[in-house]
């Protein structure tokens, strides 16, 4: 059943009948600025638009959180950077050399043909120590990275694709008593598999890679000092007369002395997350994510690095597009980190020049939506009142209702507002069907826009038409690889 042919089925022969254009899409941006392109939405935008985003705004590298073949078709002959990912949950399957070969061969291979996917990383897993996590992945890890690297180097493309593993900043910190970045150390708990991690990156030549967070660091602690979040601040920390007056730096040079502690100080290190979000909190905002990007990006354009690492630092924005679907469970901001909206909008201005210029990026281009139409609170509702509580938990058990949240865009609604913000939500991820907006006789369908205020009652994507067929070159690879996947499954019976 595991069995797959020695050769993908996608080979340059396959694609002759293909006319490609060599285009450099990236000229004047900042160097080395890539995004994470999560899809954990109920209405996702087509791959194919989020492509042309990336076009549009002259962004050169992807992070994905897995290897889905609509999404990489769409990436093919964009000559957009790639890394894949592994998720945690196929950790233990990737501990089998054989299964890792066969990730690898459908989702590494499979796409590596002239002008196909430029792939540079694969992801083993997403953040596996946290410590929310209570240690199930931590025997899983450096098993998978083993093989997954192992398999690319057998594969012939290890040279040039590398195996990482995307790790929270909790995976390291500074002791108790001499809290400054130079005594960073990975914790005690994890270090056999940090130091076998590190020391198979550095074999093999890979990044670490780190996902840092200012916004977490204010969110997790009620004494930490606000300013130091960002990049303009008065806040700073004096170690040993090296003055830190932001965390993003203090965090990443604690990883290097923790990297140098084990005798790999010069390993090249990647940010692979950072972002700030704009709901679900009270310090999440639109405002502040302003302030915290118009501080970062002029750093990474002018390649200022940090007091142990001067110069250029690789970096992944986090994340491209907001999530309506992600777990709330480290706070409602999960589902508001983008700096596009659900619907491929873009929230507020960002230069990814670093230039400091205030206009706004290319938002998706003929997105569609579902009709004018939203679902309210009935002020005539002859239903039972008491009722009422028990109908909007079901809505925001369905939907999305973070905004709601204290200090939130829509936290000061009244309870006719909450009502109606919950029962749009679910009618808007059921489709706008009919029966969706009932809630036991208490709501009512309006084509008037309920929105209030800073609050918007959004309308929902819907799907693309397909009135004609596209026959662009990533179309055409999308069908390519549709069909080698259905070859593989054949040959895999």
């Amino acid at each position: 059943m595991n069995h797959r042919p020695k050769q993908s089925p996608i080979t340059n022969s396959t694609v002759v009948f293909i006319i490609v254009s060599s285009v450099c899409f990236f000229s004047g941006c900042v160097s080395g600025l890539g995004v994470n392109w999560g899809t954990m939405a109920t209405h996702q935008l087509p791959p194919k638009t989020v492509v042309e985003m990336f076009r549009d705004n002259n962004i050169q590298k992807v992070k994905l959180f897995d290897a889905d073949t609509n999404t990489m078709g769409a990436l093919a002959g964009s000559g957009v950077e790639v890394m894949v990912a592994i998720p945690n949950d196929l950790l233990k399957a990737m501990g089998n050399f054989q299964r890792a070969k066969d990730w690898v061969q459908r989702n590494v291979s499979r796409f590596n043909f002239n002008n196909g996917v430029k792939i540079k990383y694969v992801a083993v897993g997403n953040e596996p120590f946290l410590t929310a996590y209570n240690g199930s992945f931590i025997n899983l890890t450096y098993p998978a990275l083993f093989n997954i690297q192992t398999a690319l180097n057998e594969a012939g493309v290890g040279d040039f694709i590398k195996a990482t593993v995307p790790l929270n900043a909790d995976v390291y910190n500074s002791p108790p008593d001499n809290q400054v970045p130079s005594a960073g150390r990975f914790r005690s708990d994890i270090i056999q598999e940090m130091t076998q991690i590190v020391n198979f990156l550095a074999q093999n030549k890979a990044p670490f890679t780190v996902n840092i967070y200012p916004f977490l660091s204010l969110y997790l602690s009620s004494d930490f000092p606000f300013d130091y979040a960002f990049f303009d601040g008065q806040n700073t920390v004096n170690d040993n007369g090296v003055i830190y007056t932001n965390v993003f730096d203090a965090s990443f040079d604690t990883l290097v002395a923790s990297l140098n502690a084990l005798n790999h100080g010069d390993m090249e290190v990647i940010v692979g997350e950072v972002g700030w979000p704009t709901d679900g909190d009270k310090n999440a905002n639109v405002q502040n994510a302003e302030r915290f990007y118009s501080g970062l990006l002029p750093r990474l354009t002018n390649n200022v690095g940090t007091p142990m690492r001067k110069g250029y630092i690789e970096v992944y924005l986090f994340g491209f597009i907001d999530e309506d679907a992600k777990s709330v469970a480290p706070g409602n901001f999960e589902r508001h980190w983008g700096i596009f909206k659900f619907d491929g909008q873009p929230k507020f201005p960002f230069d990814f020049r670093g230039q400091g210029q205030k206009k706004f990026l290319t938002g998706a281009r003929n997105v569609q939506y579902m009709l004018n139409q939203w679902c309210m609170f009935n002020p005539n509702a002859r239903g039972n009142m008491s009722k009422l509580g028990d109908n909007i938990d079901y809505a925001c058990s369905l939907s999305d209702c973070t905004a709601l949240g204290s200090g939130s865009s829509c936290g000061n609604l009244d309870a006719n507002g909450n009502a109606s913000y919950a029962f749009n939500m679910y009618f808007q991820v059921q489709n706008q069907e009919a029966q969706a907006c009932d809630f036991e006789g208490l709501a009512t369908i309006t084509t008037r826009n309920i929105s209030q205020g800073q609050c918007n009652f959004p309308i929902q994507i819907g799907e693309p038409s397909f009135g004609h067929y596209d026959y662009s070159y990533s179309s055409m690879v999308r069908l390519c690889l549709v069909m080698s996947g259905l070859v593989f499954l054949l040959l895999a019976q």
